[in-house]
């Protein structure tokens, strides 16, 4: 019998108020439907979660039954030019913003009486160079919002082991080639192949 593959996750939203065509989870489902891991001896899930609080932390709950190797989370932050590696997940949240399911929070903290912040399991500086390699801008940033995002990122932080490397990329709405007034944002296709690299680079880390 050959090598057991081992497991990582890409994660990314569906619609939400304002958005009504998400690409982080377009992307996660295309990386995660390439037919290429498995010769690396990895699988690779892509999940499109509900951006609905209620889901996520949920589904976020039962994927840490079975902790993958590594977890790089999408979101789309749409004023954004730019990928950005979120550094940390913070304890707070909007108790105005309703989710995709018309709900709300009604407090402004995720987790009353737990820690302010939750840093990312990651080496944020590599990972923008990995994506700047790959052909798109990026930075790293200290601010995931008080949305769903910053929820499911903090959620994520707090179920996995401490094993389990945690990544959270919020990445622009995609930008049309030829669109001048977009143009500066990078393509869906551009995105796809970036986040394939970062997937790839998490690989060889984990060796």
């Amino acid at each position: 019998m050959g090598r057991k593959a081992r497991h990582a996750l890409v994660t990314g939203f569906g619609p939400f108020p304002g958005v009504r065509h998400n690409p982080s989870g377009m992307i996660a489902l295309a990386i995660g439907g390439s037919g290429g891991w498995k010769r690396l001896g990895w699988r690779v899930e892509g999940l499109a979660f509900p951006t609905d609080y209620r889901h996520v932390e949920a589904r976020i709950a039962a994927l840490a039954e079975h902790p993958p190797a590594f977890v790089i989370m999408l979101g789309v932050a749409a004023r954004s030019q730019r990928l950005r590696v979120e550094k940390i997940a913070r304890n707070r949240v909007s108790a105005t913003a309703r989710d995709a399911a018309g709900r709300k929070v009604n407090r402004r903290v995720l987790e009353p009486g737990a820690e302010t912040i939750r840093p990312g399991r990651h080496a944020g500086a590599a990972l923008v160079r990995d994506l700047r390699r790959a052909g798109v801008p990026a930075r790293t940033s200290l601010d995931a919002g008080r949305y769903v995002c910053n929820a499911a990122y903090w959620w994520m932080l707090g179920a996995m082991p401490r094993e389990t490397r945690v990544v959270f990329v919020h990445i622009p709405l995609p930008g049309r080639a030829g669109w001048r007034r977009i143009e500066k944002r990078p393509t869906l296709t551009a995105m796809i192949r970036a986040i394939t690299a970062l997937v790839r680079a998490e690989i060889g880390r984990a060796r």
